[in-house]
This record gives C-alpha cells, sequence and structure tokens, in this order.
C-alpha cells in the first residue's frame, strides 16, 4: 500500500503544476494587456490634463516664459548722447566707426582650418559608422539552457 500512495502524489503534483501553469499562462495575458492599456493611457496628454489641469496649466506658463524671448533695450547711438554718456564716465568718443578687417592671410588661414576640421569630423564619423558596423555583423553568442 505505501507504493500506491508514492506512485499517485507525483501524478498529483504534475497535474497541480499543469493547473497552475494553464492559470498562470490565462492571467499572464491578462496582466500583458492592462499594462498595454495603461501605457497607452500614461502616453496621452489628455489623461494628464483631464487629471492634473492646473499642472499642465502651470506647465504651458512655464513653458512660455522659458520658448518666449525677452523684450530687448534699444539704446539711442546717436553722437549727442554717446558723448554725455562718455562725459559721465570719463572716456573719449571718436568719431565713425573702426573696423579691423582680418588680412588675407587670416582669411585663408580660417578657411583652411574650417575645412581641416570638416575633414576630420568627416573622417571620424565614417570609422564609427564602419566599426558599428562591423560590431553588428559579428554573430550574437547567447547562453540556452538545456535542462
Amino acid at each position: 500500500m505505501s507504493n500506491s500512495t508514492t506512485s499517485s502524489l507525483p501524478k498529483t503534483s504534475a497535474d497541480e503544476l499543469r493547473r497552475e501553469m494553464r492559470t498562470i499562462r490565462r492571467e499572464l495575458g491578462e496582466n500583458v494587456e492592462e499594462l498595454v492599456e495603461n501605457a497607452e493611457r500614461l502616453m496621452d496628454w489628455h489623461y494628464y490634463w483631464q487629471r492634473y489641469p492646473w499642472a499642465c496649466i502651470g506647465g504651458a506658463c512655464l513653458l512660455g516664459y522659458f520658448v518666449i524671448p525677452s523684450r530687448t533695450i534699444t539704446l539711442p547711438t546717436d553722437e549727442r548722447t554717446l558723448s554725455r554718456l562718455a562725459e559721465r564716465l570719463g572716456g573719449e568718443v571718436k568719431k565713425g566707426t573702426e573696423t579691423k578687417k582680418q588680412s588675407l592671410l587670416g582669411q585663408l588661414i580660417s578657411m583652411g582650418t574650417g575645412m581641416a576640421l570638416r575633414g576630420a569630423f568627416a573622417y571620424l564619423s565614417q570609422q564609427m559608422g564602419n566599426s558599428l558596423l562591423k560590431s553588428s555583423m559579428q554573430p550574437q553568442f547567447q547562453e540556452t539552457n538545456h535542462g
């Protein structure tokens, strides 16, 4: 009699295990559907507008404050106003505007430097692309459990 009780024990535990696995699979499908619905709801801005309207208004105001440029202040640049300002500060006002022109050699050096930097950037980006391509072409080894 002891043999019959021990032989039926593994069979019932296997049946119980199968039932539990079916239940888990069924619940897993339902849980995944709920997760997808929740993710879609959280990605919709209407959800936040309905749930937190004052926070949305505050965020929009804050965003508008940083996006809209500040008002520029223009100062008069006529000669009379500048001379009065210079007198207050103790300096001199020079008539005419002096702009320093870059020499031909300076222009050529500047142009050459720009071309060299663009070439270096193109070379580096090409090398990075090649290395990424090589790493994606290598086979990926994954451990599998054969048990």
